[in-house]
């Protein structure tokens, strides 16, 4: 590793405090109620700890339905035989059985927790169910502690994501309708991805709805400002196979005036109907973007 690569100047942000916060009360726990492998109660703790409290939330009944069933697996491939032989063999199989469910039911991210329950369960040489229900015991205390310390402790503001997410999308809107303007060469990739991760924190605020303890924000105004940049990214992507520049209509440069605050002053070369077409759009998304300026500004007051 290059020496120039190692930033020390990265700062300890909440998400590692609260993940550290977890692991410490899941010892403790551990200690409390005697669990031998403390382990299995560190890791759903870490596991559980996510960017919003709906992923958390929603992640508790995949994380114990893949504990139990490695646990349970575990412990019934370890009946089956002890020839040492034959029992590696067994193990293997219950791994791919473990991967091959978890993959059918679609909770791919759980297999490294329920292959490492299986594995302890197959291999425990204390009394089989007295250990499987100590892993189950101990996966759900951390799930627990994951899930509540990461709501009681600075809990994750979705909404929070999403305005600023949005006032970044909004930016980079300005700047490619701009370019569309008055450019020939333009790259759309910089809006898109500015708008991909303003829906990605729509949806998570719509499975924020979902879970019973969640902070109240405007979800109407959300859906608005998704529903204008939907609109916005249509008529982009349609603007943007346009290998012209647009002579802008008068009404146009009136908004461009209005929102950028400067006179345009060099007009394109595209005529007929398809000039018509590209101003039509452009008016559409010039009146978005004043209707999504008024909304997202309302937030900074």
């Amino acid at each position: 590793m290059s020496v120039k690569k190692v930033n020390f100047k990265i700062k300890i942000g909440m998400r590692v405090i609260k993940t550290a916060i977890a692991v410490i009360l899941s010892l403790y726990v551990s200690i409390l109620f005697k669990l031998d492998s403390p382990i299995f109660t560190c890791i759903p703790a870490i596991t559980s700890m996510k960017s919003s409290f709906s992923e958390s939330y929603n992640d508790v009944k995949k994380r114990m339905f893949s504990a139990i069933f490695g646990v349970i697996l575990g412990v019934l491939f370890s009946y089956i035989t002890q020839n040492q032989y034959i029992k590696p063999l067994l193990g293997g199989l219950g791994i791919v059985i473990i991967i091959y469910i978890l993959q059918v039911f679609d909770m791919k991210e759980m297999v490294l927790l329920s292959c490492l329950v299986f594995i302890a369960g197959f291999t425990s040489k204390s009394d089989k169910l007295i250990y499987g229900f100590n892993r189950i015991f101990g996966t759900f205390l951390g799930i627990v502690i994951g899930v509540a310390v990461n709501y009681f402790i600075s809990s994750p503001n979705v909404y929070e994501d999403f305005i600023s997410n949005a006032k970044k999308t909004l930016e980079e809107t300005k700047i490619f309708i701009i370019e569309l303007i008055s450019t020939k060469n333009h790259d759309i990739e910089s809006f898109d991805s500015a708008f991909n991760k303003t829906i990605k924190n729509y949806d998570l605020l719509l499975s924020e709805l979902s879970t019973p303890f969640h902070v109240k924000f405007d979800m109407d105004s959300a859906k608005t400002i998704t529903d204008l940049f939907k609109d916005i990214s249509l008529r982009f992507n349609l603007l943007n196979s346009f290998d012209k520049s647009p002579y802008v209509y008068k009404s146009n440069k009136l908004l461009i005036n209005k929102i950028f605050s400067f006179d345009l002053i060099k007009d394109g070369d595209l005529d007929g109907e398809l000039n018509s077409v590209f101003n039509y759009h452009m008016h559409r998304i010039l009146e978005n973007i004043l209707k999504l300026e008024k909304i997202i500004g309302e937030h900074d007051e």
